[in-house]
C-alpha cells in the first residue's frame, strides 16, 4: 500500500478556504494520481498539521503501490505537479512543491497509516471559528477509479497478535497502552530467550515479570521487656556512671580514715 501526502504551499492556503475551493483542488488531485497509472485511490482532507493549529490544508491519498526507486518517484512527482497546479505556481515553486510518498508494507503499518489517515485534526473550533464555519458539513474523504476488484488484503480485529503489532509499532505497550520508551540498543535474541522471553508479533519479544524479591523471614526476637528499675534498660555511658558512683559510695562506706575524717 502506498500513500501521497500533497500540500499546497502557504501563500495558497488562503485560496483554499471554502468548500467550493478545497473540492476543487481534490478533483485535480485525484485526477492527476489516476492519470499518472493508478487504478484507484481514497483521499482524505486534513485542516492543520499534527503540532501546530496553522491552517494546512492537505490531502493524504491512499494507492495500491509499493517501493519506488529514487529516479522513478522523482520523475511520478514531476509529472504530479504540473497536473495538479497551474503554470503560474510550477513557475514560482516547481519541483519544490511539497509532495510526500510513503509505502507500507505488513498489516500493522498499513492499519496505522489508515488510522492516521481517517483521524480528525480540526478538534478545537477556536483554532478557527470562520473557518469551522465555512467548512460545517463537507465531506472529508471519498474515492476514485475502479474499486470492483478482488480484496487484496484485510485486517481482522479479532487477531490480538495484529493489535498488538499495531500498538508496537505506534509506541505503545499492547498490554496497558502507555508508551514505550525504547533502549538505545536492541538486545541480541540469543540473551532474550535466556532470559525466558516469548514472542508477541512478528519482531516483537516480552521478558517475564520482574519477580519481587523474596520475603524477609521474621527472626523470632530474643529480647525481652525489661521493667524500668532493672540497669540493663539503661546505655552504657549511664551504667559506667552509675558502676563508678556505686564504687565510690562503697568506698567511703569501707574507709575508717574516711569516717574519722567525717567525724
Amino acid at each position: 500500500m502506498g500513500k501521497f501526502v500533497i500540500r499546497p504551499p502557504d501563500e495558497w492556503q488562503p485560496l483554499l478556504r471554502t468548500k467550493q475551493q478545497r473540492a476543487a483542488f481534490t478533483k485535480r488531485v485525484a485526477d492527476a494520481v489516476i492519470e499518472v497509472g493508478y487504478d484507484r485511490l481514497r483521499w482524505f482532507k486534513h485542516d492543520f498539521g499534527e503540532r501546530s493549529t496553522k491552517y494546512a490544508f492537505h490531502l493524504e491519498v491512499i494507492v495500491d503501490g509499493g517501493y519506488l526507486e529514487p529516479e522513478v518517484l522523482e520523475e511520478l512527482t514531476h509529472k504530479l505537479r504540473r497536473l495538479i497546479y497551474p503554470q503560474s505556481v510550477i513557475r514560482k515553486w516547481g519541483d519544490k512543491l511539497d509532495i510526500w510518498y510513503g509505502y507500507y508494507q505488513t498489516p500493522a503499518q498499513m492499519y496505522h497509516a489508515l488510522e492516521y489517515a481517517t483521524h480528525p485534526t480540526f478538534t478545537n473550533i477556536e483554532w478557527d471559528v470562520d473557518l469551522a464555519r465555512e467548512l460545517n458539513g463537507e465531506r472529508y474523504s471519498g474515492y476514485r477509479g475502479n474499486w470492483k476488484q478482488p480484496v487484496k488484503w484485510q485486517l481482522s480485529r479479532n487477531d490480538g497478535r495484529l493489535q498488538s503489532l499495531v500498538s508496537l509499532e505506534q509506541g505503545k505497550c499492547p498490554e496497558c497502552g502507555e508508551p514505550i520508551k525504547w533502549n538505545k540498543r536492541r538486545l541480541p535474541l540469543v540473551l532474550v530467550l535466556a532470559q525466558g522471553g516469548s514472542q508477541v508479533t512478528a519482531g516483537y519479544y516480552v521478558l517475564p515479570p520482574i519477580r519481587p524479591p523474596p520475603r524477609e523471614r521474621r527472626q523470632p526476637t530474643n529480647l525481652i521487656e525489661l521493667p524500668d528499675s532493672d540497669p540493663r534498660r539503661q546505655s552504657n555511658r549511664v551504667r559506667e556512671e552509675v558502676e563508678k558512683a556505686e564504687k565510690r559510695v562503697d568506698f567511703y562506706n569501707s574507709s575508717d580514715r574516711y569516717r574519722q575524717y567525717i567525724a
